[in-house]
């Protein structure tokens, strides 16, 4: 992927500071990671000429914003391991993961206004207010049966696919991209947003552990009910007993069998399967009025892996 080695040397440069301490932290933002978002950067960079230096500092930016979000997230979550490791709060300390995540975020906002790109950076604010605010809608809902999948729309719309979208129109305005362009590449942003997020939810139910980096049905013991477990609390034969479950916390490995199996019985992870992959279709039906260019082709492939992935 052309560029991507580049992100690598700014997010080594760029998540640290001159201090031992925050070079220790850092291998949390090289170690790993998928790179989606600096990808849908340069990507979205690629279809016009865009100036390559500020299109890596975009594509930096949004890595660093990205796993600022996940820093504070294993917080609030007191999650101990992510891709398999130890998380910054477990190794160091609530206090100085902190500290890092902010330090993170003020690294990305760097970036961006050394460039003088205030459109990017006003569209990576407002997307930095929506995660926060998924975020506040989601803890409220922890635990709570009575949630709908109208709630959960909201959320992961707020929390993880605008975010992507953001990542798309970054790379469309760095390339001077076409007004009606670039509303095709932000739709098509968004609808891979859902579909990524419906993809973990699945993964999280039903994938492996070693791959997934986590527990499974770690959201499930943490509250927070994903669109499988809400389908099943509506499920007639299923929903009483796991609302029982739920409301006493009893996450045995039995009951966990269990509401995997009702899952699977009640074809719920079937239909979120279809619901992801049309999600994916209407995503590429967006790509399909771009310009046939290298990028565009990329950006499908992407759209398939999202489909596949295991973790």
């Amino acid at each position: 992927m052309p560029g991507l080695a580049q992100v690598e040397t700014r997010l080594k440069e760029f998540s640290q500071g001159n201090d031992g301490l925050t070079a220790q932290f850092s291998a949390n933002v090289t170690d790993g990671g998928k790179r989606l978002r600096p990808v849908l950067v340069l990507l979205g960079g690629a279809f016009y000429r865009a100036k390559q230096n500020q299109l890596i500092d975009i594509a930096t930016a949004v890595e660093l914003i990205h796993t600022a979000s996940l820093v504070h997230d294993d917080i609030i979550d007191h999650a101990t391991t992510r891709r398999g490791k130890p998380t910054l709060s477990a190794k160091w300390g609530e206090q100085q993961a902190v500290l890092y995540g902010d330090f993170l975020f003020a690294r990305a906002f760097s970036l961006l206004t050394k460039h003088g790109l205030t459109g990017t950076l006003g569209n990576m604010t407002q997307a930095i207010s929506l995660m926060c605010e998924g975020e506040i809608e989601q803890s409220a809902l922890l635990f709570n049966c009575a949630v709908t999948e109208a709630d959960y729309f909201s959320y992961i719309h707020k929390k993880t696919a605008f975010f992507l979208s953001a990542c798309c129109l970054a790379g469309a305005e760095a390339c001077e991209m076409p007004a009606a362009e670039k509303r095709l590449l932000t739709a098509f942003g968004l609808q891979l947003g859902y579909a990524f997020q419906l993809t973990d939810d699945l993964l999280d139910i039903g994938g492996n552990a070693n791959g997934m980096g986590k527990p499974v049905m770690q959201d499930l013991k943490e509250g927070y009910l994903t669109l499988p477990l809400i389908k099943l609390l509506r499920d007639k034969r299923h929903g009483c007993a796991v609302k029982r479950i739920i409301a006493e916390k009893d996450f045995s490995a039995a009951n966990l069998q269990f509401i995997q199996q009702a899952l699977t019985q009640c074809g719920i992870l079937a239909e979120t399967s279809r619901k992801a992959g049309l999600l994916l279709e209407r995503a590429k039906q967006n790509l399909e009025k771009l310009p046939l260019k290298p990028p565009r082709l990329l950006l499908s492939r992407l759209a398939d892996y999202v489909a596949r992935r295991t973790s």
